[in-house]
């Protein structure tokens, strides 16, 4: 009897685990858009040889791609400060195509005597076990772990002409340790043709965007400012975000590379937040990301987006959602497709202006300062059909389009204050009030060479001049050049009253502006609003302080130096009495 029920018993467990077996595979399987629901769009050579072309397509003659992208290790910078400073060695990992260094050393050796080119896995077990582990886990290592990821596979084995079980470091990282390469997106792109190319065309639409984030880092003259200063080691809150010209995996992270991690708004935060871009802060407090937060584990992040039915996969968008949505329910790698106010920092042609904000550019010719942003261009009006499209999908096209309105005159309200505020900074230069006096100070980021360095087909006449006759010192404030001052500190440069007008302009109004986008309401007014109106009554009243102070200089020079000594020497002489007596009082209380 004990016999029968032990075999009964054993019987039974088999049964049990082999449905849960199969229900288990059934489950992996159908997890995320099955092959039978989707329809993969083609990818062609000719996508994949724009991919391999990434560089030349970024930087289309060989003297930018010898500023950008042709690989100097760490022996000189980038951009045209080249050779103005030279790179901290980690950047070797966010811009490798530049300045990536292979490992070399005692140790590296004895690791490639002991272990072959191909046996890269069993190394890295022993040197860095988290990256295997992570690599394990990933469709690279299982290609075909369910219907979608086989079909995905055998289309990208049709491009390479090749079978692949795998992918693994050797695909990525070269075959020959001695020819050890970071990859970067003409890498990935061999296999990944269309999103790449997705992600190029990001460039048509101007910055920002994330395919010119390494040009937009090292161009600005506070980068090798501070390098001629020492402290560009201070600029790695730049360097980590702005390596995304070079990096896919700053969205969907090494060694796992998912396409599911990459859907969810934690890809997107991690660079997406703070002063300038306050996005996290403002979407993940909103009422969308109040429910992403309560039901966002529960959601199918392995479905690709453009098989997400709104309301049932999910109950909110994420920020790919609404920044990858193209139109009729498409979505691809071109998250600035979209932008009209950008980051709101250009000066919008649809104001009129009363500072001389309405001069700007300025005559400057160097992108992306060289324009002012028409927000009812034909280009704009599409884009807003887009969101109004997208927003429709959980909102009455009615209250899409009302609330895109409502966005729009949140930001010309704060162009007005920036206007008013502007136009002190206006009346402090002209009446040269600032203190110390721009003459005493130091001079604009690299600013007794900038003249010679960009020239005046860049500049323009006036400002070329401008750099050139004063070797920098002039006052530089407003968008987009006078952002300077949160990125450095030169000897009273920038000053005060002007670190309180770029703080609003760049990191209070980018408040009010993402609060409003992202419909969270404390954002938008008690960190942007509220604080905007803060900082120009300070502005206003500094601004007293100095013109009153510049008075008082001027009438102090109009009595010569002969008047003003003799002031001084009557206040010392009345000083010496007062003195006196209180000395003669004092003795006379002790002889008392």
């Amino acid at each position: 009897m004990n016999l029968l029920k032990a075999c009964a018993i054993v019987v039974s467990v088999s049964i049990i685990c082999t449905f849960q077996g199969k229900f288990a595979k059934a489950s992996s399987e159908s997890s995320g858009a099955s092959a039978e629901n989707v329809v993969l769009e083609p990818i062609t050579k000719e996508m994949q040889e724009r991919a391999k072309n990434y560089y030349s397509e970024i930087y289309p003659s060989e003297q930018l791609r010898a500023l950008y992208s042709d690989n100097v290790g760490l022996e000189k910078g980038a951009g045209p400060w080249q050779d103005f400073y030279k790179p901290v060695p980690m950047q070797m990992y966010w811009f490798p195509s530049r300045h990536y260094v292979r490992p070399d050393g005692t140790y590296y050796d004895q690791l490639l005597e002991k272990y072959k080119a191909e046996e890269c896995v069993k190394c890295h077990e022993e040197v860095t076990p988290g990256i295997v582990h992570d690599w394990r886990k990933s469709t690279h290592a299982d290609p075909r772990k369910n219907s979608y990821f086989s079909q995905k596979t055998k289309q990208i084995e049709e491009l390479l002409e090749q079978e692949l079980k795998e992918v693994t470091c050797s695909n990525c990282h070269g075959k020959d340790h001695k020819e050890l390469y970071m990859p970067t997106p003409d890498v990935c792109g061999e296999c990944h043709p269309k999103e790449v190319g997705e992600y190029l065309d990001e460039m048509k639409y101007g910055r920002p965007n994330h395919v010119d984030t390494f040009s937009a880092n090292v161009v600005p003259p506070w980068y090798p400012e501070n390098a001629r200063q020492g402290l560009i080691t201070t600029m790695f809150g730049c360097d980590y975000c702005h390596a995304t010209t070079e990096k896919c995996d700053i969205c969907h992270t090494r060694h796992r590379f998912s396409a599911a991690e990459g859907r969810r708004p934690e890809a997107c935060i991690s660079c997406h937040m703070g002063y300038d871009h306050p996005d996290a802060e403002s979407y993940l407090e909103s009422k969308m990301g109040i429910i992403y937060h309560l039901e966002g584990e529960h959601w199918d992040w392995e479905k690709p987006l453009g098989q997400m039915v709104p309301g049932k996969d999910y109950r909110t968008p994420t920020c790919q959602f609404c920044h990858m949505y193209q139109a009729e329910g498409k979505f691809t790698h071109t998250t600035a497709a979209k932008g009209i106010w950008r980051m709101g920092t250009v000066p919008p042609k649809s104001f009129d202006f009363k500072s001389s904000l309405k001069a700007y550019p300025y005559g400057v010719k160097l992108p992306p300062l060289d324009y002012k942003l028409d927000i009812y261009s034909a280009e704009n009006k599409k884009k807003r059909e887009q969101w109004i499209q997208m927003c429709s999908n959980c909102h009455s096209p009615r209250w899409a389009r009302l609330y895109l309105e409502n966005l729009d005159n949140m930001m010309f309200e704060q162009w007005q204050l920036q206007d008013r505020a502007h136009l002190i900074l206006d009346e402090i230069a002209a009446a040269d009030a600032f203190d110390p006096p721009v003459s005493e100070r130091d001079p604009y980021p690299m600013g007794e060479v900038l003249a010679d360095a960009l020239g005046a087909d860049l500049l323009g006449d006036a400002i070329y001049n401008a750099f050139k006759t004063t070797g920098g010192k002039i006052p530089v404030y407003g968008p987009i050049l006078g952002v300077y001052s949160v990125f450095m500190a030169g000897k009273n440069n920038p000053s005060y009253i002007e670190n309180l007008y770029t703080d609003m302009w760049f990191g209070d109004k980018a408040h009010a502006y993402k609060g409003t986008a992202h419909v969270q309401q404390d954002i938008s007014w008690w960190y942007g609003s509220s604080m905007v109106y803060k900082k120009i009554s300070a502005m206003e009243s500094e601004a007293q302080r100095l013109i009153r102070a510049k008075e008082v200089d001027k009438k102090l020079l109009k009595k010569g130096r002969k008047g003003v000594l003799g002031v001084l020497g009557g206040i010392i002489v009345v000083a010496a009495v007062v003195i006196f007596g209180i000395a003669a009082m004092s003795r006379k209380r002790k002889e008392d």
